[in-house]
């Protein structure tokens, strides 16, 4: 019979691989996917690149996580419906409008994390990060017999909040 400390020395990580008293093997890879924003409000569909990762992973089951290194780049899952993305924006226009008062803004009493000159309208985007705290910086969808399980009309989108930017997220597959 083993003791605790002999089962903790089996489980090891080496070259993306976990290897458990089961013996499973949990593979997990990464992508960075890297893309320059249009628009704000911009709905970026991801869900064909996303897909394309876990096909070539060679990962039959697990989970994809799809996320976002950006404080104002969400990242969800929706139908692709032009309507929806249009009612979305008017609903985020309404919720958090870009001309309220932000103290994120006010450069007069803002200290924290200044990367930018006064007036620049990348520093002035408090709405942005408002909008971004309703909504998620990450989805995670399974993947079953190697396939991504999103619902006939789901797809994965990065919603831009701020201004057109460069933009870089993480694909990331834990699975066998």
């Amino acid at each position: 019979m083993q003791n605790k400390s002999q089962k903790q020395q089996k489980s090891c990580k080496t070259k993306g691989l976990i290897k458990s008293d089961d013996e499973f093997i949990t593979m997990i890879k990464q992508k960075f996917f890297e893309y320059k924003s249009k628009t704000d409000l911009e709905f970026k569909d991801l869900t064909d690149e996303v897909a394309d990762f876990v096909k070539t992973s060679g990962i039959k089951d697990g989970m994809v996580l799809v996320y976002s290194t950006h404080t104002t780049v969400a990242i969800c899952i929706n139908e692709k419906e032009t309507g929806i993305t249009a009612d979305f924006r008017d609903v985020l226009k309404k919720i958090v409008p870009k001309e309220n008062y932000y103290r994120h803004n006010d450069l007069t009493l803002r200290t924290e994390n200044l990367v930018c000159q006064s007036g620049a309208s990348d520093c002035l985007n408090g709405h942005s990060h408002c909008t971004q705290l309703l909504m998620r910086n990450s989805e995670t969808i399974p993947i079953i017999n190697g396939k991504m399980q999103l619902g006939i009309w789901q797809r994965i989108f990065a919603i831009e909040l701020d201004c057109c930017r460069p933009r870089k997220l993480i694909f990331q597959i834990i699975g066998e």
